[in-house]
């Protein structure tokens, strides 16, 4: 697909060599003027150097340059990885002659080796020179690591002129909600605060980014930034229809940026969407529907095709969640398996629907209004064949 920048940005890619010879694996992202910046970050109590140092520099409100990198995380690497990154970022904001706060780091890949600082500096050097020379599909490329295809979308508001909002992030493997493993940076030309921009963001990563999971495990780099540099001069206030359509524009492109990160998921064959109705609470309704999607039995009977719906249920009821059995029903696919305490159909008559390659499960709670999704993948050979060689 086509994708339109917003007004204001430009984009560098480079090869550092940094896990891999002769490929690009470290991107910058520079707005012309200061941008209004929010973020959403991993909660991991382990928080890797980039991570700690984004979520101390976006108190300010503003930053001007992301710089990312794949094939090292930059993660328990001590003060040395803090002061790493730090050599880096001032370096750029001096080559860049901008405010060294204003400089964010976003790293991604393997855990506890130390950053290669002299490679990434030279790399950095190229990086300012052929600043504007690259598109937002080439960063999408450069932060890939067991990703296969780049992840990136736009959106788009008209009003006299138009308002853009452009995604850009990666992930395939350790991924689970709050969040996955994944960088995102999200870049949009509407004039607009920092506050309203980090309430918008949290209320779409709540339902996007913190809505999916494919492994269950979380990582220590998470990191979803938003800028805004108002280069459309559109005005972005609250209670207003535009600040409506700008939020729902944004969770739509969470969403679609978060299904790619799904199905791209490390030996996925099959993506899986697991709806809770009729929950006491929303938060009951994501507590049972994140059991089932992280339940290795119900993964794996979806990848070999197995109508073994006892295990969503068996999920459900580990999930902490108070149940009752006699009102819960259970569809994949539309076909109900178990309704009032009993099973509604013989499983065979499930296993032709279990062949395709997108799979909803809806469990109908009877319990009250509350509802959530998460959207997970099923579970194959070749995700334990990636993850077992990710070192080698």
């Amino acid at each position: 697909m086509d994708i339109v920048s917003p007004r204001g940005f430009l984009y560098s890619v480079a090869k550092a060599g940094i896990k891999y010879p002769d490929r690009y694996d470290i991107a910058l992202i520079y707005s012309k003027k200061p941008a209004q910046v929010a973020g959403v970050f991993t909660t991991n109590q382990i928080k890797a150097a980039p991570v700690k140092i984004c979520m101390r520099r976006i108190r300010s409100g503003q930053a001007q340059a992301l710089i990312l990198n794949s094939g090292n995380a930059n993660a328990c690497t001590g003060q040395n990885g803090i002061d790493n990154a730090l050599k880096i970022t001032n370096y750029l904001a001096d080559r860049l002659n901008i405010n060294k706060e204003h400089v964010l780091p976003l790293s991604t890949g393997v855990i506890g080796v130390p950053l290669p600082v002299e490679k990434i500096i030279k790399a950095v050097d190229e990086l300012v020179s052929s600043l504007g020379n690259a598109q937002p599909a080439q960063v999408a490329e450069a932060i890939m690591t067991t990703d296969t295809f780049p992840k990136l979308t736009y959106r788009q508001i008209k009003e006299d002129t138009a308002l853009t909002i452009l995604g850009i992030c990666k992930g395939a493997g350790m991924i689970s909600p709050n969040m996955a493993t994944m960088l995102c940076a999200i870049l949009t030309d509407a004039k607009i605060s920092s506050d309203l921009m980090k309430e918008a963001l949290r209320d779409a990563v709540a339902q996007s980014f913190n809505s999916i999971t494919v492994d269950g495990d979380m990582s220590t780099n998470d990191t979803v930034l938003m800028l805004a540099n108002g280069e459309s001069d559109i005005k972005i206030e609250r209670k207003t229809t535009l600040w409506k359509q700008f939020k729902g524009a944004l969770t739509d492109l969470c969403i679609e940026l978060s299904k790619m990160i799904v199905k791209d998921g490390e030996g996925a064959t099959k993506f899986i969407t697991v709806n809770v109705k009729g929950a006491k609470t929303a938060q009951d309704a994501k507590r049972v529907a994140r059991a089932v999607a992280n339940s290795l039995l119900v993964k794996t009977a979806f990848y070999g095709c197995d109508p073994n719906w006892g295990r969503v249920i068996a999920a459900a009821g580990y999930s902490g969640v108070s149940l009752k059995e006699e009102k819960i029903e259970i569809y994949i696919n539309d076909i109900c398996l178990f309704a009032k305490g009993m099973p509604t159909i013989k499983e065979e008559d499930l296993k032709e629907s279990l062949k395709q390659s997108e799979i909803e499960i809806l469990i109908n709670l009877n319990l009250g209004k509350g509802q959530a999704k998460i959207f997970t993948t099923d579970l194959s050979e070749e995700y334990v064949r990636i993850n077992s060689a990710y070192r080698t």
